[in-house]
C-alpha cells in the first residue's frame, strides 16, 4: 500500500508540473508595401535609452530581432538575463499612428499570428502596420489606430509583418 501511495503522489507531482514548451523563434519581415523599397525588410531595435528601443527595419536578416510569442506577449531574445518585449505605445495624443518599441519587460499583451501575419489585437485599436522613413534615418515601424483615418505621408507605406521561422538549434 505504501508503494501505491508513493507512486500516486509521484504521478500527481509529475503531471502537475508545467512542461516547458520549446520557443518558436522568428524574424519579422515586411510585405505588401506600395513603396517597394519598404518590402523585404526585417525588424531590428534602435537603442534610444537604457532599456529602451524603437523598432526599425533593415534588409539584414542575420542581425534581425529574434522574436517569439510568450502567450500574447511578443518578446525578443537579446540573450540577456531579463526579458525584452514589444510595446505598443498607447494613444495619448489622438494620433492616427503610434510607435512600436522593444523595451525591457514583457511588453504589451495582445500580439498573435493570424492567417500568416503578425498582428496586435484590434481590442487595443490596432488597425495595421505602417512603415515610415522617419527621424532615425531608417524605416521605423508604427501601428495604425483603427479609430482614425490616417493621412499617410509619401515616405510611409502600410505593410504586413510575416514571421520567418528560424531553425531551432
Amino acid at each position: 500500500m505504501k508503494v501505491f501511495t508513493i507512486l500516486a503522489l509521484l504521478f500527481a507531482v509529475v503531471t502537475a508540473s508545467p512542461i516547458a514548451k520549446e520557443k518558436k523563434y522568428f524574424h519579422l519581415q515586411t510585405t505588401g508595401a506600395k513603396n517597394k523599397e519598404l518590402n523585404n525588410l526585417f525588424v531590428h531595435s534602435y537603442h534610444t535609452g537604457a532599456g529602451l528601443n524603437d523598432v526599425v527595419l533593415a534588409k539584414d536578416s542575420d542581425s534581425a530581432a529574434r522574436v517569439f510569442l510568450n502567450g500574447t506577449n511578443a518578446q525578443v531574445d537579446f540573450k540577456t538575463e531579463f526579458p525584452w518585449g514589444f510595446v505598443a505605445v498607447g494613444d495619448t495624443n489622438y494620433a492616427s499612428w503610434e510607435s512600436i518599441k522593444i523595451n525591457v519587460g514583457y511588453g504589451s499583451d495582445g500580439f498573435s499570428i493570424k492567417d500568416g501575419n503578425f498582428q496586435w489585437s484590434t481590442e487595443y485599436s490596432f488597425g495595421g502596420w505602417l512603415v515610415c522613413d522617419w527621424f532615425h534615418n531608417v524605416p521605423q515601424l508604427f501601428y495604425l489606430n483603427r479609430y482614425y483615418k490616417p493621412v499617410i505621408p509619401s515616405s510611409c507605406s502600410k505593410v504586413q509583418l510575416k514571421p520567418v521561422y528560424l531553425q531551432q538549434k
